[in-house]
């Protein structure tokens, strides 16, 4: 997959990249060197990727506002995400790309033309001290072409030498930057991003993620949850994910969550996009009471309504680092096998939520034909997360006491449910099931 991007990104990401540095450089500048603490030094970061990596950069804004209370931060982001950073404390300016149409043309090349018109209307005539790409990574989103090109007097960011897709992607980066920064040992990307705090000089060291609801957002969460009881368990399910191999199937979260509402009389809230909505009402049609979608909904009202809930259950995905950050439980269900590579751009390692109460449940083994990580575009290693599993250790987190391990689990609790529900291995088959509780008595069991 990442050697088909090659031709594409050659001409839409690294060619232009090469040409914004080669320009840059002929452009004198003063490089900043040991700016003083309470110099009031401008920022500018780049952070042009998915939602997970915009939730996992909030603690590099709060440790350069601690280390200099008086600077200016300004975060480009994708238009999706600004809202999401506009109630944040660290930040003074939110900046994002426009939108290019008509959809027809190639996404790297309105990829190139939006980053273009960006320069043209909002960067062009700014001066900063320093700009950042936090990007560990490969860049796959023109951040390092707009920091080459961006009026500042120094930037910062990652070396093309930190994975061998980056080395070979994104050739000849390191010349954008004058703080380029080794790819340093394996490690969770709020330090990779702290890290390059550490290199202009701050040091604050919280790694916690932070995401700010206004009341309004909670009023309006309220409203989305109107019809479930003011005193109900709520459970969220985020069954989307970035791409189909990372997404756990709809019938396993059905069958986990058939048990957890009868063990602890939950209330179920789902969350998905537009595109998801389909997968959301067949999910609803599998499980015991009606659930609460969130569907299509801003990202703040999302973090309300997960601010609200006891424990969300879902695939790796951005959902899940917003639910970590508001302090629900989380547990996630990862494609990425225990004994792959830690630095894989799945890996728990590098991209585990971080919160009060985190678990990632992994498959144990790569399957036939992957190695450092789950290749398949369907799921594949995923499936050998289990029902079991997965309902164990929600059964734990939902009773503060220890995860059991899966056949303690199956001999103590599952033996009061239904055969013909523990059976039930296809979607037809739980509606059977389903229909049966629906018709008896619905009186907890013991």
């Amino acid at each position: 997959m990442r050697r088909q991007l090659l031709p594409s990104l050659f001409f839409s990401v690294r060619l232009p990249t090469l040409a914004a540095t080669f320009w840059r450089r002929h452009i004198k500048r003063t490089v900043v060197s040991g700016l003083p603490r309470k110099s009031p030094v401008s920022f500018v970061i780049f952070r042009l990727d998915s939602l997970g990596d915009v939730v996992l950069t909030t603690p590099l804004f709060r440790a350069l506002k601690f280390a200099y209370p008086s600077s200016r931060c300004t975060v480009v982001v994708q238009p999706a995400y600004k809202a999401l950073l506009a109630t944040n404390p660290h930040i003074d300016e939110i900046l994002t790309l426009p939108n290019i149409r008509p959809a027809w043309l190639p996404q790297g090349l309105r990829r190139l033309l939006s980053a273009c018109a960006f320069y043209c209307t909002r960067l062009r005539t700014r001066h900063f001290d320093y700009a950042i790409s936090p990007r560990w990574d490969t860049d796959e989103h023109l951040a390092t072409f707009l920091c080459a090109l961006s009026g500042a007097s120094s930037r910062v960011g990652y070396s093309e030498k930190a994975s061998p897709a980056k080395a070979r992607l994104n050739r000849g980066f390191d010349a954008a930057f004058d703080i380029c920064l080794p790819a340093g040992p394996v490690r969770h990307e709020i330090l990779r991003n702290l890290a390059i705090a550490e290199a202009v000089g701050a040091t604050a060291c919280n790694a916690r993620p932070e995401l700010h609801v206004t009341e309004q957002d909670r009023k309006r969460a309220s409203r989305l949850l109107a019809q479930l009881p003011q005193s109900a368990r709520l459970v969220t399910l985020g069954i989307g994910a970035h791409s189909p191999g990372r997404r756990w199937p709809i019938e396993r979260y059905a069958r986990t969550l058939l048990r957890l509402e009868l063990q602890h009389s939950v209330r179920v809230v789902i969350l998905c996009s537009a595109g998801e909505r389909a997968q959301a009402i067949e999910l609803a049609d599998l499980i015991l009471h009606d659930p609460v979608i969130v569907c299509g909904v801003p990202l703040r009202e999302v973090c309300a309504v997960l601010e609200r809930c006891e424990l969300f259950i879902g695939n790796d995905s951005g959902c899940a680092h917003l639910a970590a950050a508001m302090g629900c439980k989380t547990l996630v269900v990862s494609r990425h096998p225990g004994g792959g590579d830690p630095n894989h751009f799945n890996s728990p390692v590098r991209f585990a939520p971080q919160g009060r109460d985190v678990r990632v449940l992994q498959p144990a083994l790569t399957l036939d034909g992957c190695t450092d990580g789950c290749r398949s575009p369907a799921p594949h290693c995923i499936l050998q997360v289990s029902v079991e599993e997965v309902a164990a250790a929600a059964h734990g987190m939902l009773s503060g006491a220890r995860v059991v391990a899966p056949e303690e689990f199956a001999a103590r609790r599952l033996a009061t449910l239904p055969p013909s529900l523990l059976n039930s291995h296809s979607a037809e088959a739980l509606r059977a099931a389903i229909a049966d509780l629906r018709g008896a008595d619905m009186r907890p069991f013991a």
